[in-house]
C-alpha cells in the first residue's frame, strides 16, 4: 500500500475509534411533533402560618369579645370574620378556618359572640346568652364591627386589603346588620338566615346591601330559612343554595360537605384569593361541634 494511502487509511481508523467511545445519545421521547420534554408541575411553595393565637377587643357598647386570630401568610391577605350560632362558639368553624388556610391563605377571625364562650364580661354586668333580651341579640351586630375594627387596627399585626363575613344562624343576623352600617364588609355568607331569630330583624337591614354580594344558604325542610335566603337571593341578585333535609347552621357542612366547598368557593371567587392546589371533595368533612340550641324564629 503506498505511503500515502496508508497514512489516510490511518486517519479514518483513528476517526472511528474515537467516536465510538463517546458516550450514546439519550433520547427524549416528544409530547408532541417539536415539543419539549414532559415534566411535571412543581407544587405550589408550602406557606408558613403563624400560630393561631386568642386574642380579645371591646365592642362600642362596653362589651369583652374573645376571639381565635388564624393570620394568614401574607399580611395583606383578605380577612374573613366568622359568627356562629346561638348556644355555639367559635369553635365550631374548625372545617371552614381548614379550607380557608389552604394556600393561599386567608386571615381568619372566629368570634365567640357576646353570651357565649369567652365573652361574657361587659361594663354592665356578665351577660348569659340563655338570658339575653332581644335587644341584647340585636346588639351582637356591635360585635362583628368590633371584630373588623381589630382588624383593621395596628394590635391584629394584620392589614387585609378586604374583609368578608360569615354566619350561621342568628350570626347571620348580626353579619347583615353589621355590613349595613359598616361598607367594609362587601361580601358575605349566611348559614340558615332567618327573618327575626329573637326579634333580631334580619330583613330591613339586607335591603340596604343591594351593592354588595350576600351567598345565602338554607335547608329546605326549614321555612323561614328558604324564604330568608331567597329574600336575600333577590336583593344582591347572588343565587342563593337550597339543600334537601332540616341541617340547621354549620351542621350543614356534615350533612351536606358540598355546602363548605360552595362557601369556600364563594370566599376566593369575591375576594380574589384563588386556591393554589387542588381539593379533594370525595370525602366528607369532620362535622362542627353540636350545638346547644339553633334560635328561634318569632312566629309571622
Amino acid at each position: 500500500m503506498p505511503s500515502r494511502a496508508l497514512a489516510s487509511f490511518l486517519l479514518l481508523a483513528l476517526s472511528l475509534a474515537a467516536c465510538s467511545e463517546d458516550p450514546p445519545r439519550r433520547l427524549t421521547p416528544a409530547t408532541g411533533h417539536g415539543a419539549a420534554p414532559a415534566t411535571e408541575a412543581a407544587p405550589p411553595p408550602a406557606e408558613e402560618l403563624p400560630a393561631p393565637r386568642d386574642v380579645t377587643f371591646t365592642t362600642s357598647d362596653g362589651v369583652t369579645i374573645g376571639g381565635t386570630l388564624y393570620r394568614a401568610a401574607r399580611v395583606d391577605a383578605p380577612a374573613v370574620v366568622l359568627v356562629h350560632q346561638v348556644g355555639s362558639t367559635r369553635a365550631e368553624w374548625a372545617p371552614l378556618v381548614e379550607r380557608l388556610h389552604v394556600a393561599p391563605a386567608f386571615t381568619t377571625l372566629a368570634i365567640d359572640l357576646r353570651g357565649h364562650g369567652t365573652s361574657t364580661h361587659a361594663t354592665s354586668g356578665t351577660l348569659d346568652w340563655q338570658t339575653m333580651s332581644d335587644a341584647q341579640w340585636a346588639a351582637t351586630a356591635l360585635d362583628v364591627r368590633a371584630a373588623v375594627d381589630y382588624l383593621a387596627g395596628q394590635e391584629s399585626g394584620v392589614a387585609p386589603a378586604s374583609y368578608a363575613a360569615v354566619g350561621s344562624s342568628i350570626g347571620s343576623s348580626a353579619v347583615i346588620a353589621a355590613a349595613a352600617d359598616d361598607p367594609r364588609l362587601a361580601n358575605l355568607v349566611t348559614l340558615s338566615p332567618g327573618r327575626a331569630y329573637h326579634g333580631f330583624d334580619a330583613i330591613t337591614p339586607a335591603a340596604q346591601l343591594d351593592t354588595r354580594s350576600v351567598f345565602a344558604i338554607a335547608s329546605r325542610d326549614e321555612e323561614d330559612s328558604t324564604a330568608t335566603a331567597q329574600a336575600y337571593g333577590r336583593i344582591t341578585g347572588v343565587p342563593v343554595m337550597i339543600v334537601d333535609g332540616d341541617a340547621h347552621g354549620v351542621l350543614l357542612f356534615g350533612t351536606t360537605p358540598s355546602t363548605l366547598a360552595e362557601t369556600e368557593d364563594f370566599l376566593r371567587e369575591h375576594l380574589g384569593w384563588v386556591r393554589l392546589v387542588p381539593r379533594d371533595d370525595t370525602f366528607a368533612p369532620t362535622a362542627p361541634p353540636p350545638v346547644t340550641s339553633p334560635g328561634t324564629p318569632v312566629p309571622e
